[in-house]
């Protein structure tokens, strides 16, 4: 009988359907899990289930029977992998179950800050466009993705779902990879882009990769995509470059906090025409949700059936 707690339940809705697991266990669900719960909710369990809650090193060694740690995401950053590999404890997590639905809210973001949507919403509610008189009301500037340049950082499956759908506009894209990060040749690279859309995971080396330095390369026409981790981009930063006009807009749908503070720099910015903030949802379709669980049950049965799948090195 193996012990299997989620910690963080309701991250998923509830009408997702939730498969079984294949092997004798004992599981229990829970919407969410403050700190001072954590210890007593993990100390017996063989498996424990986290979309964010952290778990340490000191967390870690409260529990242990713990065999399995599941991740129902990509990114490893809430976890102490080091501690887990010392210790013989396996991690796995999600792999390529978001591509199609974040590479589309990408695009979305996009259209809506080059279409100027928002901007020109705006206008007609104040009744801008009678007070022109004109069929068409011209209040902002509007561009075409067609010969556009895509900077895309990160070369896994979401970037490169988002340079297919970006060639199907007609844009030229290049790629940056952070892997061996070499800032001068982040520089020259950002430099060239006309919109920057970020795909990498969050580490010790991509912690803060665009900041104030960086939006200085970049036109003051570009925008910036966020839909990786909201620690990539130094988020004052980004608000002073709206502000002052350093860059044209940005998309975000991440904070480095989540969910953030009431007086998180962003919402000095929420009613900018040419800033969109979403709630951390551009991977959170119908279809990619019901894939998440999916990929989580299959990833907890094949450990214990003896076939290791998308664990973590």
């Amino acid at each position: 009988m193996k012990n299997i707690v989620f910690l963080d339940k309701s991250t998923f809705p509830k009408k997702v359907n939730f498969p079984k697991f294949k092997f004798k266990n004992k599981f229990k669900g829970y919407d969410f899990t403050e700190r001072s719960q954590l210890i007593s909710r993990i100390r017996k369990a063989h498996v424990i289930i986290t979309n964010k809650i952290k778990l340490s090193g000191k967390d870690l060694s409260k529990a242990p029977n713990l065999e399995l740690i599941a991740i129902t995401a990509t990114g490893t950053n809430i976890i102490d992998l080091e501690y887990c590999k010392k210790n013989n404890i396996f991690v796995c997590n999600l792999r390529e179950y978001a591509s199609t639905a974040v590479a589309e809210h990408v695009f979305a973001l996009i259209l809506n800050l080059t279409k100027k949507i928002k901007g020109l919403e705006k206008d007609i509610k104040k009744y801008i466009w009678q007070e022109r008189k004109v069929f068409a009301l011209l209040s902002h500037e509007i561009f075409e993705l067609k010969g556009k340049t895509l900077g895309i950082i990160g070369k896994g499956s979401i970037g490169k779902k988002v340079a297919k759908i970006a060639k199907a506009f007609e844009m030229n894209v290049l790629c940056h990879s952070v892997r061996k990060n070499n800032h001068n040749k982040l520089s020259g690279f950002l430099k060239k882009l006309d919109i920057l859309s970020i795909h990498c995971p969050l580490t010790k080396s991509t912690n803060n990769l665009i900041n104030s330095k960086e939006l200085n390369l970049l036109k003051k026409t570009a925008i910036i995509i966020n839909t990786a981790r909201g620690g990539i981009v130094n988020e004052d930063d980004l608000v002073k470059a709206i502000k002052n006009g350093t860059i044209s807009g940005a998309g975000i749908d991440v904070t480095t906090k989540e969910p953030p503070n009431k007086n998180h720099p962003y919402y000095s910015i929420l009613k900018h025409p040419n800033f969109i903030w979403t709630p951390h949802t551009a991977w959170a379709s119908n279809e990619t949700l019901q894939e998440a669980i999916n990929q989580l049950i299959d990833n907890v049965n094949s450990f214990y059936s003896g076939k290791l799948k998308n664990i973590v090195k």
